[in-house]
């Protein structure tokens, strides 16, 4: 939030000075370089008047006749080297606009100015004595940005500025017989936590140190506090007087929620206040949680145990599933990744071509790693990893989920179900070929998902790296119960999280008479729901996704939790060809189209339970679904040729369900 000085009587001016020695405590905020009165002419400009814009303006003024006034007329210098401390003393006005002048160090040593004029310039560090001294008559400082490192001299009625957006920290103002208001923004620094980070308290010293004196004290005075605003229901500050503090008690917000509070400070003495707005911007920390329950630990041929019916399987044709793999690799796969959607030569070529035509992501990564794993191709596994990680990785135990590659952008941010898919591949793939290299792999995988996909021990749809914000939801198809099972084993996590997060998942169920799946859960409030709330699609409410509730279904098949009333269904659905994308919450479809990759899921689904039936008929439909040869580099996907559109989820599920 914006932190702007209002003063009495004028916008821009602010009133009462102090001794002409007296500075604010430096926070670290802003640089304040000490006077040295005894400065020699042997040093160089460099060491007493850093900003190099600045050195420009005072060579200029000093060679102005009409600005620079001593005994010569003016100062015959070639070089801004030859500049002197005791020159800057003749120089009477300067008037400077937008030479990008940040540190006035220096500046001090003018003690002749009468006027200077800095607007436009962005002035962030300031001499600690003021130029000009008895003689200056107005100094505007532009842009400058008042804070608690500010010196006094600022504040004196000769000097005006225009911009006090500052990061506010223990501004105490309040000078003899003077007003001083504003508002403010506090850091979250200022905020102290409990061991178990349930309550944080601001001490009232925090906010008001006290009324500053000409001497540089502070005289304690002890302010009214007043709560006006708290984003969040579930947050209610208190004021307590008897400790001077604001207690906030946490116990009852989501960590990681960013909270917003706002409150006023007033004090007054013999005819001085300071009355501030104050605002206080923090995300709620997670706790330091002891496990006192961890998760047995499992193998990773638990994770791989499944006879895959594709094998001896007529419907599984070879020069098919050739075709189609010839097709991501050959059309639709570069050396960074796999792009998202068909695209012709000249599409790719050309430069108007939508930028997000050229997103490749993590899940189509993970898709066809987890193939290579079910093929059982350790050494095509490892080299195509090796790309993933090359193109994605935050190097630190996580992915970044998109990279363009047009633009060579990377999304700051994970996908909790991709990192955890990529995760299963490398479990999947050391089940079949035990690697040392992949070992160490899945143990920094796990770190990293522990640091990004977790909030206090339950999965969350991913966090943005750029701030560390976690989301308070978990798209319910994202829990992949049977790898979280052996994250959880490898981690030391608890038993209880994962047996918490299998019920957010059963309960997110329907019911028998339409047994498909809610879509997100919501552990704190978010998007308009509650913490405990289920919600259907946010953008589409109301409708339900098939393959969110499909992958739903599979997570629980590989756990033996599959509803029977879910199965019977998909079945029935299969078989007739009547397996719709999007449903209403009572059943009814919302459009009758169907895609390859719901098809997919359950052949996926089938092999899972051991049913022939099913993933024959679903391995048939895509089987249909397939473009023949005599189309160029789009023969063998999965798409629609009048269109020439093909969407590579619906080709990279079609083909790992071809090794299911």
């Amino acid at each position: 939030m914006n932190k702007i000085l209002n003063t009495i009587g004028a916008t821009l001016a602010v009133a009462a000075i102090l001794g002409s020695n007296a500075s604010f405590v430096n926070n670290g905020e802003l640089t304040v370089h000490a006077s040295d009165t005894n400065i020699t002419s042997n040093k160089t400009i460099d060491s007493w008047m850093p900003d190099k814009n600045l050195q420009k303006i005072i060579y200029t003024a000093l060679h102005d006749l009409g600005q620079s006034v001593n005994v010569n007329g003016g100062y015959d210098t070639t070089s801004i080297n030859q500049i002197t401390p005791d020159m800057l003393k003749d120089i009477r006005y300067l008037h400077v606009n937008s030479k990008d002048i940040t540190d006035l160090t220096g500046l001090q040593y003018a003690t002749g100015l009468i006027q200077a004029n800095f607007s436009g310039n962005s002035i962030k560090t300031l001499p600690d004595r003021i130029p000009g001294g008895n003689n200056l008559y107005s100094l505007n400082i532009g842009d400058y940005a008042l804070n608690s490192s500010s010196p006094s001299w600022v504040l004196s009625d000769k000097v005006s500025f225009n911009n006090t957006v500052s990061s506010y920290t223990d501004l105490n103002y309040g000078f003899n017989n003077r007003s001083v208001g504003g508002t403010f923004t506090l850091p979250d620094g200022l905020l102290t936590y409990s061991d178990d980070k349930k309550t944080a308290t601001i001490p009232f010293d925090k906010l008001f140190k006290g009324f500053k004196q000409s001497d540089g004290s502070f005289k304690k005075i002890s302010p009214t506090v007043e709560i006006k605003y708290s984003n969040s229901s579930n947050l209610s500050p208190i004021v307590n007087t008897n400790k001077n503090e604001i207690e906030l008690d946490l116990s009852k917000v989501t960590p990681s929620t960013s909270i917003q509070i706002q409150f006023t400070v007033n004090a007054t003495d013999n005819g001085s206040s300071y009355s501030t707005w104050d605002t206080l911007d923090f995300k709620v920390p997670e706790s330091d949680s002891v496990i006192n329950d961890p998760m047995s630990s499992i193998e990773p041929s638990s994770i791989a145990n499944i006879t895959p019916l594709s094998k001896n399987n007529s419907n599984v044709v070879a020069k098919n599933v050739s075709a189609l793999d010839n097709y991501i690799k050959n059309t639709m796969m570069t050396d960074t990744g796999i792009y998202s959607g068909y695209m012709t030569e000249a599409q790719k070529s050309n430069p108007n071509t939508d930028l997000d035509m050229f997103n490749q992501i993590t899940e189509s990564a993970g898709l066809y790693l987890e193939t290579l794993a079910m093929r059982g191709d350790a050494n095509a596994f490892d080299n195509y990893y090796a790309q993933v990680k090359k193109t994605f990785s935050n190097g630190d135990g996580s992915f970044n989920w998109m990279y363009n590659t047009r633009t060579k952008q990377k999304k700051q941010g994970n996908a909790s179900l991709d990192d955890l898919r990529i995760i299963r591949t490398l479990t999947l793939m050391q089940a079949k070929s035990p690697s040392a290299s992949r070992a160490n792999e899945i143990k920094e995988l796990i770190t990293g998902f522990k640091k990004y996909s977790l909030l206090n021990g339950k999965m969350i749809d991913g966090t943005f790296f750029s701030d560390n914000t976690k989301e308070p939801a978990i798209r319910l198809c994202y829990l992949d119960m049977q790898e979280l099972k052996y994250v959880y084993g490898e981690a030391g996590l608890s038993q209880k999280d994962y047996n918490d997060q299998l019920k957010i998942l059963q309960n997110g169920y329907l019911g028998d008479n339409f047994p498909w799946y809610q879509t997100y859960y919501y552990y704190g409030d978010m998007n308009g729901y509650k913490a405990g709330n289920y919600s259907t699609l946010p953008e589409a409410k109301g409708e339900v996704n098939s393959i969110d509730s499909l992958l739903v279904v599979l997570h629980l098949a590989q756990i033996n939790k599959a509803k029977p009333a879910s199965i019977s269904w998909i079945k029935k659905h299969v078989h007739n060809r009547t397996l719709y994308n999007n449903y209403y919450t009572d059943g009814t479809p919302v459009e009758k189209n169907s895609a390859a990759s719901t098809y997919a899921i359950t052949a996926m689904i089938a092999s899972t339970l051991g049913d022939k039936e099913m993933y024959n008929d679903s391995i048939q439909d895509l089987n249909d679904s397939q473009v023949p040869s005599g189309y160029g580099d789009f023969s063998g996907c999965l798409g629609d040729i009048p269109s020439m559109k093909s969407a590579t989820y619906n080709n990279l599920t079609a083909l790992l369900a071809y090794y299911y």
